[in-house]
């Protein structure tokens, strides 16, 4: 049996979030607490439904991986605004989206595979 950490829609997310979380230390102290937590707090959501969905039950992987679905949109939605709001350069903000999609796209086969 293996490990759902073995996956690459884990690994995946779980680099996205350290790049994240290392990131989140030049954010402005405004920022900082707020839109950099709530960015952290939703790929940490995300990679928790990861998890959930490696552990159900087949007829029951469909609701956590879309779960973890809406939770990446969410992402996406805050590391567009942090570009928005001038809180990342744009090499990052394009190698976080370019993240995002491809965990999007496990996600998706995932999720027909189930």
């Amino acid at each position: 049996m293996s490990l759902i950490t073995d996956a690459p829609v884990f690994q995946a997310v779980y680099d996205l979030l350290k790049d994240v979380h290392v990131a989140r230390r030049t954010f402005a102290k405004s920022e900082k607490y707020s839109l950099g937590q709530s960015l952290e707090q939703a790929l940490l959501e995300l990679l928790l439904h990861i998890i959930d969905a490696g552990r159900q039950r087949r007829e029951w992987k469909v609701a956590a991986i879309d779960a973890a679905l809406r939770e990446l949109e969410r992402a996406k939605v805050l590391i567009r605004l942090a570009w928005d709001l001038q809180q990342i350069h744009e090499r990052r903000m394009s190698a976080w989206q370019a993240s995002a999609d491809r965990i999007g796209r496990m996600l998706g086969g995932w999720r027909k595979a189930a």
